[in-house]
């Protein structure tokens, strides 16, 4: 009985411990990897105009080496591409990889086709044992950001490439510098009619504070008036915003266009006249810049810079009404509570704000913009200083 007891005892022991290492010390499991060369895709659907990323993979003990050309066939929509050699003979070169590794096969050559052709790509490897495929859709973009590139994107595009299409190097500083000139005399009239007008709502400084001590307590009335001494002596308080506002679809579409000016994938947005065009061929260097660069300590001190000719810029346009700032100043301050809608419309708090603030949101959003978005804004503000300067003297 004793036996049979302990004997049950050292079975149960055994289950326990069985089960106690399959819980907690699980085995690992071993496979075998078979030596083979295949290739694989980042993504099996993308949209126009990325291309598809395609990575070789060698598992085996030797090196292998291959010609993209022969060794590789690309069918869309069951359609073979022909003609490779003749259209993309930088795909053709002689590539190596190495046993046990990687290598990323580059389609930039073919760009040209992929940004065009939207379909189902099979892409084929021969090897020695065996064909090895993957294959990738390609879709056209959606309609919304379709209608973005088409009105932003590529009018803006386009430009730099006429541009850059004659100037010698092309360099995209110069392609910056020029544009931004042109924008500028599109925008004299406009800019000059706001500089003018903030001149004219300094003058009448007097009137505003006389309307906005009288009807203090009822501001519905005090908006009425404000307006109508406006509409009066024509002067727009909200004209300020008018240059700033055109500027801003260029702003939003030179920040991508900059970003990436000299990715392949810009042969989809090409027009028909500038097909020939290579975006890689576009020298991003000026001067002392990387003009595609974002973040570091050049965009520190450029942004430090842009912050300078903006509060330069601000401090001009209310410099010449400095004998009357003082009084106006102490009245508002005695006056006017902040948080009411007299500080709202007062035209000397919104001329504080762009003062100090633009400034310093200028400064700090030169970080995350590239260089070249920078280098746009600076040659313009100089164009506002000197219109600047020019309506301060005129009598």
């Amino acid at each position: 009985m004793d036996k049979l007891r302990l004997i049950n005892l050292f079975v149960i022991a055994f289950l326990v411990s069985l089960m106690v290492q399959y819980w907690f010390f699980p085995t690992k499991s071993t496979t075998t990897v078979v030596p083979d060369i295949f290739i694989s895709v980042e993504k099996e659907s993308i949209v126009i105009p990325n291309i598809p990323k395609i990575t070789i993979h060698n598992t085996t003990t030797g090196s292998i080496s291959l010609n993209p050309c022969d060794d590789i066939t690309i069918t869309i929509d069951s359609r073979p591409l022909t003609g490779i050699k003749e259209t993309a003979p930088d795909f053709c070169k002689l590539i190596t990889v190495n046993s046990w590794s990687n290598l990323i096969l580059s389609l930039n050559p073919l760009y040209k086709i992929f940004s065009t052709q939207p379909g189902k790509y099979l892409i084929t490897m021969k090897t020695l044992s065996g064909d090895r495929a993957v294959s990738v859709d390609l879709s056209l973009p959606s309609s919304f950001r379709s209608m973005i590139s088409t009105l932003v994107y590529r009018p803006i595009y386009n430009l730099f490439v006429a541009l850059l299409t004659w100037i010698p190097g092309h360099s995209l500083g110069w392609a910056i510098i020029i544009i931004t000139v042109i924008i500028r005399l599109i925008l004299l009239v406009p800019q000059q009619h706001m500089l003018e007008s903030q001149k004219k709502l300094q003058k009448i400084q007097p009137k505003i504070k006389a309307i906005q001590k009288e009807f203090k307590g009822d501001q519905a009335v005090l908006g009425q008036k404000m307006m109508e001494l406006y509409k009066k002596e024509w002067v727009n308080p909200m004209g300020s915003c008018l240059p700033l506002l055109i500027q801003m679809p260029i702003l939003i579409g030179l920040y991508w266009v900059v970003s990436w000016i000299t990715d392949p994938s810009n042969f989809y947005h090409l027009y028909s006249v500038f097909q020939n065009f290579i975006p890689s061929n576009i020298v991003t260097s000026f001067l002392w810049l990387n003009l595609s660069q974002v973040g570091g300590v050049t965009a520190i001190v450029f942004g430090l810079i842009l912050g300078f000719t903006q509060w330069v810029q601000a401090y001009m346009s209310i410099q010449h009404t400095a004998k009357t700032k003082a009084k106006n100043t102490a009245i508002a301050k005695k006056e006017i509570d902040p948080t009411s809608m007299e500080a709202a419309l007062d035209p000397e708090l919104m001329q504080k704000m762009m003062l100090y603030m633009l400034p310093v949101m200028l400064a700090v959003s030169a970080f995350f913009f590239p260089l070249g978005v920078g280098l746009y804004w600076f040659i313009g503000t100089l164009f506002v200083i000197a219109q600047q300067w020019y309506v301060n003297n005129k009598k």
